[in-house]
């Protein structure tokens, strides 16, 4: 870990010494996001937007490639590394196209769009999409004056129904998150790969319960276009994404996923869910290489009666795991939840 921090440590020096050279693409993507009725007016929506203005610096992806190679002896995708080493378009505006009024916003010091803006029931009706189990909007955004537009996805969560709030890494997507070099590799090179099952019994649960889902992950969003592709390959039902974004002045890349604000933010979302609807139920679904079950349990004593399960992966003979989620979970009815190692051990019937 050591050697990993020195290294991350010196791409930060020579990135930050190359910054503003050879600046060639601009690109701009939105991560799915979800909307809530407004509750004081039913007819209106609160939307929720999450994406990213970006300016690609291949002399930084160049170098970064080369620096990560060396840790992990292995050739690396240049086109998920360049996503890390753009720089973010910051205060430039970006505008809902198709509207009767306009609709814009600017993106922030890292050229994020992440606001919440009110939309009229008629407007999301007029960019619904037809058919699935999950109400669907999707909305054009462009950049004034530039030849650069992107589809923000927006999935709608009445008050009633289910929702299935799932990690990503090590939940259903295998990381290894608890290896450093492990976490490098099953990042940057080749095909992710799905734990065995998941996709499978997500759709049955889709199907069954007519169920919405959101992906609640401590992936950074510059991933999201290449878990789009992982998504889509293995059948998972799609859904709303909710992630955060890297940059090189945070410690480092492994700490990322295991950082406080890690904990912080995935809170925060599951409080977003809750309190923006009434009598919708949630099932949880996590792992315990990371800090979902200290989240879950938080969660589950201020909303008992939301939660109507929780799912943790663990492997079968982690019995030190095992006591951890007995001391964790003490106050929780067994019934409420259990573990798994691969999605054939879930439950076909959430709520027997």
């Amino acid at each position: 870990m050591k050697e990993i921090v020195l290294v991350i440590a010196i791409v930060f020096l020579i990135l930050t010494c190359c910054n503003g050279f050879l600046f060639d693409k601009k690109g701009l993507f939105f991560v799915p996001s979800v909307a809530f009725r407004n509750r004081s007016s039913t007819s209106n929506w609160i939307l929720y937007n999450q994406g990213w203005y970006y300016e690609e610096n291949p002399i930084q992806a160049l170098l970064v490639e080369k620096t990560f190679e060396l840790i992990v002896q292995k050739d690396l995708d240049r086109s998920r590394i360049k996503m890390f080493t753009a720089e973010g378009r910051k205060q430039k505006t970006v505008c809902i196209d198709g509207l009767d009024r306009e609709m814009c916003t600017m993106t922030d010091d890292n050229g994020l769009v992440k606001n919440k803006f009110t939309v009229t029931n008629d407007e999301i009706q007029q960019f619904r999409q037809p058919g699935g189990s999950a109400g669907k909007v999707l909305f054009q955004i462009s950049v004034p004056n530039k030849n650069l537009r992107a589809t923000s996805e927006v999935y709608l969560c009445d008050d009633h129904g289910v929702t299935f709030i799932s990690d990503i890494d090590d939940t259903i997507k295998i990381t290894e998150v608890t290896s450093s070099i492990q976490t490098l590799v099953n990042t940057f090179s080749g095909e992710f790969h799905a734990v065995p099952g998941m996709a499978d019994m997500y759709r049955s649960w889709e199907k069954k319960y007519n169920a919405t889902f959101a992906y609640l992950t401590a992936s950074p969003d510059q991933l999201y276009p290449f878990l789009r592709e992982f998504f889509e390959r293995e059948g998972f039902p799609s859904g709303s994404a909710h992630m955060r974004h890297f940059t090189w002045l945070d410690a480092n890349f492994i700490s990322f996923f295991m950082s406080s604000n890690y904990m912080k933010r995935k809170t925060e979302i599951l409080h977003m869910f809750l309190e923006n609807t009434r009598h919708r139920l949630f099932v949880l679904i996590g792992d315990i290489f990371q800090k979902d079950p200290d989240i879950y349990a938080s969660i589950y004593a201020q909303y008992p009666n939301r939660i109507a399960k929780i799912f943790i992966r663990k492997y079968r003979d982690d019995l030190d795991g095992q006591q951890r989620l007995e001391t964790l979970f003490e106050n929780i009815p067994k019934a409420k939840w259990t573990t798994f190692e691969t999605g054939s051990d879930l439950p076909q019937d959430v709520f027997s």
